[in-house]
């Protein structure tokens, strides 16, 4: 269509000439395997959204043969945003260029970007099934987590007293913890392991009967109610037409190996995925069937140092041997493509991630062959020191720390030893320009006891100018203050004093969590501040009367009514950022007991039946608020979109991947005060965890195979890699921080403080510089 010439020439008109990394992948032919190991900051999207338009315009490729997935919503819009944008005004400049010919314009005009398919795997895999159906046949229903969640605790747990179990009790609980410790073991966590074992079983491709018929003696007959309970759940969705994510990649594997997806595929031309470190083998099956389509035009990109979701069913390893598993399906090598530039950060922060992505020996043996180093921009700032804030106490440590964020953010800047300042952008800086990142943003931990993120919000809280935090997965959330409020006037509103619940197989701990929220709405009821307006709504609610003169209480009403008629009186929670989390998991679990109840989220009132208007209750009970009661259903990363300009974020480490500030807080150590074996698995691994029991109990029975690395070995790669992804966030300043035994060269055994696995403690050892403050 156009020549490479032009179509740089017309690119740069808005922005930079991709770099010679870059133009390796982007100018390989359209049949081209592709296999490109993009480091941080080393400006993937750029390179897969220029590849995608150069497909198009360069080598002629219809956008309807180009397939484009990545691992999440928010990655697919920006993807799918710069091939629209930055294609548009590609075309706009190449049709005012004056040497192109007429036919050359026409084509250019002609074309088509928004055609090309971008997504998800799973938003495309609900387009495509529903799209490409056979006729007369329906498409599947997507069940989204909050109903397979209440559907599963529903069908599976709470059905025919599972959850009361003592046989798969045991099963799970050796999945939960090593040691079998009942801490954090509740109903809510027995759906959540259910579920894994549900997702694992299909992204593992587990030969499902061979894996129940494998129980040792002692646990066969856990493994028979483990089958009993996901196959009642499996069943339960056939019968509404439903599939979940699971189910949904399944079904489309299984289309497109029985060829019935032709209509699709015979158009591809080619596929390329992103994230490729994270995908499971399903999925990869799923990605060799349309690169089979296109006579194995399949490009991947991806960072082993940045796969963080083995706890999701993610296998690094099909990433890192890429290459040899192409081979085995497809007659060709891909072509090797390192992005090694990072665009992101100074100088400084680049020489401190790659030291420490080289500072344990046996992680080096699990990363891609022949990795290069991180380099630097052409343009990229030195940059200040890594800086690290020690402190003896956790009080202490937050005073500083808030001191130093205040200063920062509010104040005149902060001054280090070496004279220069720590500042916010004059323009336009605010505290959305700084997060913390912790393995755990929780502000309490095991123990009860409270953690940095409370003691950091508490010391913000109290400066002048106050700083607030965006901290949404905090707390518990069934436990928060707010939470419980609205939550108890719900359930009170609905099932006065608690009648009804009780009547309810296996509603106990729901129940007495429900119970506890009741008491908190009824003192908030009682307290002289509350508006009486409050009260007044809340009492026609439960008494159903409408309290106005000729008018009778409604047969049928939906309960949104209700939750949008208490919201008016808790501004936080529709004013509020955190709030604003807090009600979206009120009304998404609403909306998942629309989807499946008989009473479609509505409250029957029959005053001559009130079996119906019972029966409606108990639903709303058991679909609505129990779930979110017994905590199966609760403040997820994925629901947090966007963070606040004018708040500083607290992030878990995974919940950071794919986004950069220009400052950084890592906590690497704030819990650590002693070598002691219970925070072992945050800083020293002493045993695998969960994914790592998992993997070690369902591989031998996977096209996967046993792995031959043992489960601390896993451990310890997956926290490298956790470390890696935290200090490569930072545009401008990195900061570490935590107690002082935790502080390099310290006391306490901290891979993310310079140990390898061997318990040497290299950054003491080669002086790495860490600035004091």
């Amino acid at each position: 269509m156009i020549s490479l010439d032009q179509f740089y020439q017309a690119l740069t008109t808005f922005r930079p000439r991709p770099d010679t990394e870059q133009r390796k992948a982007i100018e390989q032919p359209p049949d081209a395997a592709l296999f490109i190991v993009a480091g941080p900051g080393s400006g993937k999207t750029t390179c897969l959204t220029v590849r995608i338009l150069k497909l198009i315009l360069v080598d002629d490729v219809p956008p309807v043969g180009i397939l484009a997935t990545t691992f999440t919503k928010k990655a697919a819009e920006e993807l799918r945003s710069r091939i629209l944008g930055w294609g548009f005004r590609l075309i706009d400049t190449l049709l005012a260029d004056p040497t192109l010919g007429r036919p050359q314009k026409k084509r250019v005009g002609d074309t088509d970007i928004n055609q090309v398919w971008t997504g998800t795997l799973d938003s495309l895999s609900e387009q495509l099934l529903r799209d490409f159906r056979a006729p007369g046949t329906q498409p599947p229903i997507l069940a989204d987590e909050f109903v397979a969640a209440t559907l599963l605790l529903r069908q599976g747990l709470l059905n025919q007293g599972r959850y009361q179990d003592a046989d798969l009790d045991q099963l799970l609980l050796g999945i939960h913890a090593h040691n079998r410790s009942r801490f954090g073991y509740h109903v809510g966590t027995k759906a959540g392991l259910l579920q894994t074992l549900w997702d694992r079983r299909h992204h593992d491709q587990i030969d499902w009967n061979r894996f129940i018929q494998s129980a040792p003696p002692a646990q066969q007959a856990g493994y028979q109610v483990l089958d009993a309970a996901l196959s009642d759940y499996a069943n339960e969705l056939q019968q509404r037409g439903m599939v979940d994510f699971a189910r949904l990649e399944h079904e489309l594997l299984q289309r497109l190996v029985a060829g019935q997806l032709t209509d699709f595929t015979q158009n591809l031309r080619v596929v390329l995925v992103d994230e490729y470190q994270d995908t499971n083998l399903l999925q990869e099956q799923i990605y060799f069937e349309f690169a089979q389509a296109c006579g194995g035009a399949l490009g991947v990109v991806g960072d082993d140092d940045q796969s963080l979701y083995r706890f999701r069913g993610a296998t690094v390893d099909l990433f890192s041997n890429f290459a040899a598993r192409y081979q085995q399906r497809f007659p060709r090598t891909p072509q090797t493509v390192f992005l090694n530039t990072n665009y992101r950060s100074t100088q400084t922060i680049i020489r401190f991630v790659n030291d420490f992505a080289t500072l344990d020996h046996d992680y080096q043996t699990v990363r891609v062959a022949q990795k290069p180093a991180l380099v630097h921009a052409p343009n990229a700032a030195p940059g200040l020191p890594v800086l690290g804030l020690f402190r003896d106490t956790l009080d202490e440590l937050a005073d500083d720390l808030a001191g130093f964020i205040h200063d920062v953010f509010r104040g005149n800047g902060y001054r280090l030893p070496n004279g220069q300042f720590v500042i916010r952008d004059n323009r336009t800086g605010d505290l959305g320009d700084c997060a913390l990142l912790c393995s755990s943003p929780a502000e309490y931990n095991s123990g009860g006891n409270a953690r940095l993120p409370l003691f950091l919000r508490q010391k913000l809280g109290a400066m002048t100018p106050a700083i607030a935090v965006f901290n949404p997965r905090g707390e518990d959330f069934s436990g928060i203050p707010l939470v419980e409020r609205f939550g108890g006037l719900l359930a009170e509103c609905l099932d006065p004093g608690g009648t009804l619940q009780g009547q309810l197989s296996g509603f106990a701990d729901a129940g007495a969590t429900l119970n506890q929220w009741r008491q908190r709405a009824i003192d908030y009821a009682n307290d002289p501040a509350t508006p009486p307006e409050l009260v007044a709504y809340a009492s026609g609610w439960r008494d159903r009367d409408p309290q106005r003169p000729g008018l009778v209480w409604p047969r049928s009403v939906a309960v949104i009514e209700l939750v949008y008629g208490l919201l008016h009186y808790f501004p936080d929670l529709h004013d509020d950022p955190e709030g604003q989390i807090y009600l979206e998991v009120f009304t998404r679990q609403l909306s998942a007991c629309e989807q499946i109840g008989k009473f479609r989220g509505r409250l029957a009132h029959d005053p001559a039946n009130p079996g119906l208007s019972e029966a409606s209750i108990k639903e709303l009970l058991r679909d609505f608020l129990g779930p979110i009661a017994t905590g199966t259903v609760k403040v997820d990363e994925e629901l947090i979109e966007s963070f606040p300009r004018d708040r500083l974020s607290i992030l878990s480490i995974h919940q950071s991947k794919g986004l950069e500030f220009p400052l950084i807080i890592v906590d690497v150590g704030s819990d650590f005060r002693t070598n002691h074996h219970a925070n072992a698995f945050k800083r020293f691994p002493n045993v695998g965890g969960p994914p790592h029991r998992l993997e070690d109990l369902l591989r031998p029975h996977s096209p996967l195979g046993t792995t031959p690395r043992r489960q601390i070995d896993r451990a310890f790669d997956d926290l490298y890699r956790q470390f890696f992804v935290a200090y490569s966030r930072p545009q401008d300043v990195l900061l570490l921080v935590g107690l002082r035994a935790s502080l390099p060269g310290g006391s306490v055994h901290n891979i993310a403080a310079g140990c390898d696995r061997t318990g040497r403690r290299l950054w003491q050892a080669n002086a790495l510089p860490l600035v004091a403050i």
